[in-house]
């Protein structure tokens, strides 16, 4: 026996226990150490799951909102028609492009403040604010009278532009709390919300404006819209990171010298201003083709309903080559494109260019996001870095429309400018695409990206 264990049970006996209530609350202590370690290990642990029932009702809820935002966005083509023939008539197309860039221009150019507040966990603060403003912003533009152009401005352009902004960032930025692997994946099912949109609204809009009237079928938008965001906001849950307490200052030192965000921007820029010229367009070129006025109205749906397509095929390949690797010939083939309707004259033609286009020119956009991400080194840095992406990509959206618009000018229309300028855009876009990919190719140190 050793000789401390006379000194142990003389101090047991002196306090009156035993050897196991002695041994007992040291083994407790020891537990509650171990377990207090363990919840502040759990507390700090953040597993982006990839996946699960949260996830992918939060995928549905971001579908749905830009469905209502984007796709809605994308179906300004039939009130650019509707305004140049019946409604601001004494307005160049130039003019009446300017309610839709600045509403396109807001969609993005809000990126930065609200890349700011979803780093800083505003993210149902933002949604419902903008689903209520978008949706009343809707009914006031059914009250807009003829020929007063400022009602259209502040309704739809304004009103209708910061409601879109507040929705859009955070419905395509909380993505990367639920996926990570499969980031691209779900992206692509989310912009196929809207390429839904823009089938649905060009219709909806068209063929209630013959039946009953263009206000009705603004209001009519304007309840699709109500249900679609409601049902979004309650589908949608953020997945913060709970170590990232603290706002992340924008450090835009550290942005403009990284090199593969740096040339990511300016392809963003350049494709802003040429992307969105068929979109925009596609059905007043149809109808001063002479071609059946009933065809035109439904040239905006072909190509919204192929870019529906075209933003989740490219999709299921980009989590594995990389989404800039799929973007890439996207963007140059869209080009293309662009170019081939100076030799369009036909029905059939037309129709084709709307497939094509709507498909190469769907992955443009919907891979923005995921490729924003994947540059970021953190993510409590998405935020902002997709917020000032958007925002230098809504620079170019801000004037590219109009430009185009006062190139073709007033009519008849000389559609070959403005073809030619968005073709060059796209063109250089795809350039600085590549240029984008070989730098984050040697930042990530791997091949596909």
């Amino acid at each position: 026996m050793s000789t401390f264990e006379p000194d142990a049970q003389a101090v047991l006996k002196s306090t009156g226990s035993t050897v196991e209530s002695f041994e007992v609350p040291y083994l407790a202590l020891d537990d509650r150490r171990h377990e207090s370690f363990s919840e502040v290990q759990k507390e700090d642990e953040h597993v982006i799951p990839d996946g699960g029932l949260r996830a992918w009702l939060t995928v549905a809820g971001s579908s749905l909102v830009l469905m209502c935002t984007f796709g809605y966005g994308n179906s300004f083509g039939v009130f650019q028609a509707a305004y140049v023939q019946e409604f601001l008539p004494n307005h160049s197309a130039s003019e009446i492009a300017w309610i839709g860039t600045i509403q396109l221009f807001l969609l993005f150019g809000m990126g930065i403040p609200c890349g700011m507040l979803f780093d800083a966990r505003k993210f149902h603060w933002m949604t419902i604010s903008g689903s209520v403003l978008l949706v009343s912003c809707c009914f006031a533009l059914s009250a807009a009278q003829p020929g007063q152009y400022y009602q259209f401005f502040l309704a739809q352009g304004l009103g209708q532009g910061i409601g879109m902004g507040l929705l859009y960032l955070p419905a395509v930025a909380v993505l990367s709390h639920h996926f990570e692997k499969r980031r691209a994946l779900a992206s692509g099912f989310v912009f196929m919300g809207s390429g839904v949109g823009g089938v649905i609204f060009p219709i909806l809009i068209n063929n209630v404006s013959q039946s009953h009237g263009f206000v009705t079928s603004v209001r009519a938008t304007g309840y699709v819209l109500l249900g679609g965001l409601a049902l979004a906001n309650l589908l949608m849950r953020p997945h913060y990171n709970p170590s990232h307490k603290a706002v992340p200052r924008p450090k835009m030192k550290k942005l403009l010298t990284d090199r593969p965000y740096l040339f990511g921007s300016i392809s963003a820029c350049c494709a802003g201003f040429g992307i969105f010229f068929p979109f925009f367009y596609i059905q007043l070129f149809s109808i001063t083709l002479g071609l059946d006025q009933n065809f035109s109205f439904y040239t905006i749906s072909i190509i919204n309903a192929s870019s529906a397509f075209g933003r989740f095929v490219p999709a299921l390949v980009a989590d594995r080559f990389g989404p800039v690797t799929s973007q890439a010939p996207s963007i140059i083939i869209s080009s293309g494109l662009t170019f081939v309707l100076l030799g369009i004259k036909t029905q059939s033609g037309v129709i084709a260019f709307c497939i094509l286009y709507g498909f190469f020119s769907g992955a443009v956009v919907s891979m923005f996001p995921p490729i924003v991400a994947l540059m970021a080194d953190t993510m409590a840095e998405v935020g902002i870095r997709m917020g000032v992406a958007f925002f230098v990509f809504s620079l170019a959206c801000l004037t590219g429309n109009p430009i185009v618009g006062a190139l073709i000018g007033y009519g008849p229309y000389d559609w070959w400018r403005g073809i030619v300028f968005s073709g060059i855009c796209l063109g250089c876009s795809g350039g600085f695409t590549l240029v984008s990919r070989w730098f984050l190719q040697q930042k990530k140190g791997v091949k596909w990206v």
